[in-house]
């Protein structure tokens, strides 16, 4: 049973953890300008695409892990491994990607922040299997809100956007080593343990997370890297303008998917499949309706409280923005399914979802922004979404079924 404190704290960090782009595309946009956001926002993205390196999935198999089959010391030098990894793959992909000076260091300061933040992934993970959401939720709070005040005192003090990027990285660096470190303390006194086979058996274990989330983030930004290749950076920066609303959905998903975590697992464990089925759908229903709110409040007044905000002209995209709330809804469906079955411990099957939305999102991107621009761009998104969807469902019914009769 979650803990009202839990509750409340996972629904800050939550908050935070979502607005967090949305806070820093609105700080450069007002601060730098519309194309220099646009620059800064596929940096951003690349960032996010390297983090499944960093994230690998752990967080969702460490929490579920309820029997203890590895310790905290094992899990935290499984995500130290795996952090550095993706911090040399960014550092051979800025230099293979042909980036500026500029956006390569914005990126490299992107990836360092992501770094801070999955090492702190692991600690979350040991006060959510000891009760205590709660002070995971105050880590990504404190850290969060803090590095984004750093960075726009510092955007606006210097209207240097790698100066600000640094400032972010270091402030969530700091933070981290007082808080997460100082409080894991009272739970267990273990340092990272380098046990070959125990973190090669992590790996392999998250290996098919790792490979589903980093396509996830690939097929989410697909659209942006399209819009990237073939329009300009102001287009860019419209485009995650109106992209912002489908946060909204994954948001108000989290509030209810990640309290759910360590239940789920416990109800699996305990092979209380009937209630384990309960649980699964009112997670699916919970997300249906948050996207018919959004879509609603999206129609009546999406379009003018962003052009608002952003003080740029977002008229002529209200189809857009409407079409991308969809695909939100189909991807928050997924991270629901995503959970489900990674629970289930079904998470190769999982790849095959990803892999299929991966192959929508290798070609309809590149095709349809080059044939309708922002609109090919929507489209794209919601047709990739749905395939995710509609795959990881099919696999979730084959996968009941096969559990069922065991």
């Amino acid at each position: 049973m979650v803990r009202k404190a839990e509750f409340i704290w996972n629904v800050i960090a939550s908050v935070c953890a979502s607005l967090l782009s949305v806070i820093l595309l609105f700080i450069v946009t007002r601060v730098n300008g519309v194309d220099p956001a646009g620059m800064f926002s596929i940096a951003f993205a690349t960032a996010t695409i390297l983090n499944s390196i960093a994230d690998f999935g752990m967080r969702v198999y460490q929490v579920t892990d309820t029997n203890r089959q590895h310790s905290f010391g094992v899990y935290l030098a499984s995500r130290l491994v795996v952090d550095v990894c993706m911090v040399v793959c960014g550092l051979i992909f800025v230099t293979v990607s042909g980036y500026t000076i500029a956006k390569s260091a914005i990126c490299l300061g992107l990836v360092g922040f992501r770094f801070v933040d999955a090492v702190s992934e692991t600690y979350q993970g040991e006060f959510q299997l000891n009760g205590r959401l709660d002070i995971g939720g105050k880590s990504v709070f404190y850290r969060t809100s803090a590095a984004i005040a750093v960075f726009a005192i510092v955007d606006v003090v210097t209207k240097n956007m790698i100066a600000a990027t640094f400032a972010l990285l270091l402030t969530n660096a700091v933070i981290w080593c007082c808080y997460d470190i100082r409080l894991v303390q009272r739970y267990t006194k273990e340092r990272p343990s380098f046990q070959r086979a125990e973190i090669a058996a992590v790996l392999k274990d998250c290996f098919p997370l790792f490979f589903s989330t980093f396509l996830n983030n690939y097929i989410v930004n697909a659209p942006k890297y399209a819009i990237d290749k073939l329009l300009t950076y102001d287009m860019q920066t419209y485009f995650n303008i109106i992209y912002l609303p489908t946060f909204t959905i994954n948001l108000m998903s989290i509030f209810v998917l990640k309290p759910m975590l360590k239940g789920l697992g416990e109800v699996w464990n305990g092979k209380q499949y009937r209630k384990f089925l309960g649980i699964a759908a009112k997670m699916g229903a919970a997300i249906v309706v948050m996207t018919i709110l959004v879509e609603a409040v999206c129609y009546v007044m999406g379009i003018p409280i962003l052009s608002f905000i952003y003080n740029v002209d977002l008229a002529p995209y209200k189809g857009d923005l409407l079409v991308l709330v969809l695909s939100g809804g189909f991807f928050a469906l997924s991270v629901a399914l995503f959970y489900t079955l990674t629970t289930m411990r079904a998470q190769k099957l999982v790849s095959l979802a990803y892999i299929a939305a991966a192959i929508a999102g290798l070609f309809l991107p590149d095709l349809l922004v080059a044939e309708a621009g922002i609109r090919g761009a929507a489209i794209s998104s919601v047709c990739i979404s749905a395939v995710l969807a509609v795959v990881l469902f099919g696999i979730f019914v084959l996968e009941w079924r096969r559990k069922k009769e065991m």
